[in-house]
């Protein structure tokens, strides 16, 4: 059983200031020669594009999506080209890239649209040091599609049948289809696929076992595409799309489409899943805090959503808690999962607020500025299950009871975004941010007013703008918030004008024994991210330790609640933990652009003292 518990410990380890950091080993240099080349016949036809005057270049995960390569004309033709040495990218991995146009007006800033909207994308050769030719598509897929060509798709479904997910033959034999841009997916016509017996294919199960099975699934249909065409498919089974390939371009599989030659895909592994003995799997997530510190929290909405959680994949299966149990709080998915030993599982937790059907996204670490879905390796057992905490969070994440927080912010030379000039003369001022419900931002045509309170005000004659907000209980001691100006008091709330969507400030409520806790004053349009000690950055702590003086030596942090100073005398010892030193009451240190910084002299010996910060 996989438990994920509440205590977690993450350290910074030092020595009378001399740190200790681990670094693995790098892996071998990616490197791939990739010659890209595009043909801008049809762009130079319809005046989109002038040879001499505009440049055509290339963009992609080569380059970090940063600074394009120029192409240069081949000859005097229509084709541009140019090679690049892709040191990014992983040997064997996908590359995605795309063409630019510079020509005036064209719009995504003269990147080209592609029929299925994702990128351009290329497995690269498996071995370093190789080249790569790519086809010659033309930009944007634009030109004439006078190929008429077939398609071959293969799809193994050994694992599928294997779970008892899937069934091949008699009166309730599954279906199988493969949508793509081929047949827009799926509205120009079903692409079926039939069981080919003739294909034999070999498994070996992790014992070294032999299964011999022959459900490889085949269908070729008709496809009418530009020469080269960026192309993506997924397969479908009963109705449900299966989840990202761990090769894809946007999520889907992808190929090249052919210049009238046909196209005969490989076999795939549904799924991605091979040939293994099936694993019932119990997922389990500990709602606890969620209904200590949600209010809106709906119990009968908590769901699990992934790639292969039976039967709604990501559109959420239902989990429902057990009334008589120890911990009510623990939800179960209602719908037995049966998954291949060996296999990953991708999935999230979810649930709906219940007054204003806000949909609460579960990630790992999300407690902590995590974003990233999970995952579980099943194990090689015939059942499991496997527990976790909604975002991964513990009681020292949250402020559990209301907080004072003072606010302040420079508006000296304040420039809207993404135009205009603040005016202290008729301007008003106002936060917003995730301990308020990110309120509607004014403006439209029917502005709402901002809630009572969250005004900022100037001190005296200068231009900082102040405010003391009392934080709710439940808010996480990370406070992700944003200023806004509303121009002439037009609107009776601000407008989303101090940064771009979602560029907001971070900072961290580091010790609540302080009435207010005062953030250091930001400055309007600098987005500041204070460092956040966390599962994801243990580095965060700032953990400082100076040299001995006068029998003792100085140790600063950046604390927050939960996170405490150990002490050993050696590091192999007994560590030590000065409970005093939580930020839930630690009140000894300094202000600086991080807010708080923790300090104390600690009694030493001439032996010396090892300190380290952990968050339990």
């Amino acid at each position: 059983m996989k438990n994920k518990s509440l205590k977690k410990l993450l350290n910074c380890t030092f020595w009378t200031g001399l740190g200790f950091c681990l670094i693995s080993a790098a892996s071998l240099r990616a490197d791939t020669l990739v010659t890209f080349s595009v043909d801008m016949g049809t762009n130079i036809a319809n005046l989109t594009f002038t040879p001499g005057t505009d440049t055509v270049s290339v963009n992609g995960s080569f380059a970090g999506w940063g600074t394009a390569v120029l192409l240069v004309q081949e000859g005097g033709g229509t084709v541009y080209t140019n090679t690049v040495d892709d040191t990014t990218d992983a040997n064997g991995a996908v590359m995605t890239y795309k063409y630019i146009n510079s020509h005036a007006g064209l719009p995504n800033g003269g990147y080209e649209g592609l029929s299925d909207g994702n990128n351009r994308a290329v497995i690269l050769p498996s071995v370093s040091g190789s080249s790569l030719v790519l086809p010659t598509p033309f930009f944007g897929d634009a030109g004439a599609p006078t190929f008429i060509n077939t398609v071959t798709f293969k799809v193994d479904m050994s694992q599928q049948i294997n779970l008892g997910a899937f069934t091949n033959g008699g009166p309730n034999a599954s279906t199988v289809t493969a949508n793509g841009t081929f047949n827009n997916w799926g509205t120009a016509f079903v692409g079926t696929l039939t069981n080919d017996p003739s294909i034999i294919v070999t498994n070996i199960l992790p014992n070294l076992t032999q299964v011999v099975t022959s459900n490889v699934f085949t269908g070729i249909f008709m496809e009418t595409n530009s020469p080269y065409q960026n192309m993506g498919y997924k397969f479908v089974a009963n109705g449900s799309y299966e989840g990202t390939p761990k090769l894809n371009d946007g999520g889907n599989r992808f190929y090249t489409g052919s210049n009238n030659t046909p196209v005969i895909m490989p076999i795939v592994l549904y799924n991605d899943a091979p040939f293994a003995p099936p694993c019932t799997v119990a997922f389990q997530v500990d709602m606890s805090l969620v209904a200590l510190t949600d209010t809106n929290f709906n119990p009968a909405s908590v769901t699990i959503n992934g790639d292969v959680i039976a039967p709604n994949g990501w559109g959420g299966t239902p989990c429902t808690n057990d009334p008589t149990a120890a911990n009510t709080n623990i939800y179960t998915v209602n719908v037995v999962q049966t998954l291949g030993q060996g296999s990953t599982a991708t999935y999230q937790y979810r649930y709906t607020e219940k007054s204003n059907g806000n949909i609460m996204y579960d990630h790992l670490n999300g407690a902590n500025g995590g974003q990233g879905n999970r995952t579980f390796a099943v194990p090689q057992v015939s059942s499991t299950n496997v527990l976790v905490v909604f975002n991964d969070a513990s009681y020292d994440d949250y402020l559990l009871q209301p907080t004072p927080v003072f606010f302040s912010v420079n508006m000296s030379n304040a420039v809207e975004y993404p135009s205009g000039t603040f005016n202290p003369d008729t301007d008003n001022v106002y936060v917003n941010g995730e301990f308020l419900g990110w309120y509607a931002w004014g403006g439209g045509i029917n502005p709402a007013p901002a809630p009572a309170g969250t005004q900022m005000f100037p001190q005296g004659s200068t231009l900082i703008y102040t405010n003391t907000q009392i934080l709710p209980a439940g808010t996480t001691a990370e406070i992700i918030y944003k200023y806004g100006i509303d121009p002439a008091g037009a609107n009776n709330g601000p407008l989303d004008d101090e940064a771009g969507v979602g560029d907001n400030h971070e900072r961290v409520v580091r010790a609540t024994a302080f009435n207010p806790y005062v953030f250091p004053t930001d400055t309007f349009g600098y987005q500041y991210v204070e460092p956040y000690f966390s599962v994801s950055s243990n580095w965060a702590g700032n953990l400082t330790v100076g040299p001995v003086s006068g029998g003792s030596v100085p140790v600063t942090w950046l604390g927050r609640p939960g996170a405490r100073l150990q002490v050993a005398g050696n590091v192999t010892g007994a560590w030590q933990t000065i409970v005093a030193t939580d930020g839930t009451n630690w009140s000894i240190g300094f202000s600086s652009t991080n807010g708080f910084v923790s300090e104390t002299n600690y009694p030493t010996s001439g032996t010396g003292t090892f300190f380290r910060l952990i968050k339990q």
